[in-house]
């Protein structure tokens, strides 16, 4: 290889555009002096130090830290013999930046290896001045700005006979160590994540996207990108951030309890057509406003007995008695005392229930009456046996200290043995938390 191989280097680095761009620019230019530490002339380790401008690198990043770099350089050689040479080198290597590793700031140090071609060294070779090297070296860089860096390295370029014959050339060669001085400049607006947008106008230049979100991705495909996009793998609306609103009644899917059927936000986007705030999935008056005690239904006369169910709806009056102001027996089945979980208690609404079996009691003072009480599955039957037994105590004592005689009252303990009620929702088990009142004669 002769010396207009690295003139030719030399032109294409000058006329290249060098216009710095950011650290993420895939493009550098190395320009710079060498020195070449040669044993020749029977001299050990003689230093050569070129005065010019005699080296020139163009790099090419590919990421992972790693590098692809060319680089050429040329040497005025003085001989002892009075023979001056022209030493000349081109290098096709890779480098490694040890800030991938560990982040020094602006000193970027580096791993260099390659192969190459030297030559130019009169004497070494009866019949040509080049050979082949393998090289390995060191490199630092001290960045002053994105674009522009002070530029060391020292290669030690290693002659194998082996190495050469492979490559067809086996006329001899010489292993010697090449110091680099220079400074750097990087260019080029780089696509580090390759999606079409360039690293100077990409919003997210580490992450694939798309040119119409300046290069952020939008995986759902909703012109949302996905940090900003609350449903980032379902296609939704921006008024929601995102999320999709299949009904279309303002509460995103992921929140709708009913995501297929308009409601409103308070209900978790259920609908609730009487406006009495219970969805109607759960009123059994959906058309006629109510209250949560009645499952949505209304009661006009207060008596615990929906208006649809009430024969005396103006009048309160028990359910046992279809809602008609009477005190039968019959009653009694219809007056179960309920209890907040693990309590035995008697609480005011229950004491608004006892007046009723108090009225009972008093208008049938000949019938003797089982207080029986009951409880959910939540808990261990050793606890729920004697649970349910307190519950069946407390409404006994309650009744003989109002007045009625304790003889007409007795009490059954049945643990969780007999539901009324489903144990597996939340209702029904408030329902089993219960005493009942069974006429016994």
């Amino acid at each position: 290889m002769k010396n207009y191989l690295f003139t030719l280097l030399m032109l294409v680095g000058f006329t290249a555009n060098v216009t710095a761009q950011n650290d993420t620019n895939p493009w550098s230019i190395t320009l710079g002096t060498n020195a070449l530490n040669l044993n020749l002339d029977g001299k050990d380790g003689e230093t050569h130090v070129s005065s010019n401008l005699s080296y020139l690198e163009i790099s090419r990043y590919i990421g992972g830290g790693f590098s692809v770099d060319l680089a050429g350089t040329v040497n005025d050689i003085d001989r002892e013999s009075g023979v001056e040479d022209l030493y000349y080198s081109v290098d096709l290597g890779t480098s490694l930046s040890a800030n991938q590793i560990v982040n020094l700031g602006k000193f970027d140090p580096s791993l260099r290896g390659g192969v190459g071609i030297a030559g130019g060294l009169s004497g070494i070779s009866s019949d040509t001045e080049e050979f082949f090297v393998a090289y390995a070296g060191l490199g630092l860089n001290y960045w002053f700005s994105d674009a522009f860096a002070l530029t060391l390295k020292t290669t030690y370029k290693f002659y194998s006979a082996e190495l050469d014959g492979l490559l067809g050339n086996d006329m001899g060669g010489i292993s010697h160590l090449q110091h680099l001085a220079g400074f750097s400049f990087a260019f080029g607006d780089g696509d580090s994540d390759r999606d079409g947008v360039k690293d100077s106008v990409d919003a997210c230049p580490d992450v694939a996207g798309v040119e119409s979100l300046n290069g952020c991705p939008d995986d759902d495909g909703d012109g949302i990108k996905n940090s900003d996009d609350d449903c980032p793998l379902t296609a939704g609306l921006a008024a929601l951030n995102g999320c999709p609103d299949a009904d279309g009644d303002g509460v995103k899917d992921a929140d709708d309890a009913c995501p297929n059927v308009a409601g409103v936000a308070a209900l978790n986007g259920c609908p609730d057509a009487d406006g009495d705030g219970i969805t109607d999935a759960d009123d059994a008056c959906p058309n006629a406003a109510g209250s949560k005690a009645m499952n949505g239904c209304p009661d006009a006369d207060g008596d615990s007995v929906a208006d649809k169910d009430d024969k005396c709806p103006a009048v309160a009056g028990p359910a046992s008695n279809n809602g008609c102001p009477e005190f039968p027996l019959s009653m009694l089945g219809d007056y179960d005392i309920n209890f907040d979980l693990e309590k035995y208690n008697i609480d005011s609404q229950d004491v608004q229930r006892l007046s009723t079996v108090l009225k009972v009691l008093l208008a049938n003072s000949d019938a003797n009456i089982s207080i029986e009480g009951h409880a959910d599955n939540t808990g261990e039957e050793s606890f729920n046996n004697p649970l349910s037994k307190n519950r069946s105590t407390s409404i006994k004592d309650y009744l003989v200290n109002l007045g009625i005689d304790g003889n007409r009252l007795s009490t059954k303990a049945f643990g969780e043995s007999m539901p009324k009620a489903s144990n597996d929702t939340e209702e029904g088990r408030a329902i089993n938390r219960r005493v009942e009142f069974k006429v016994v004669n």
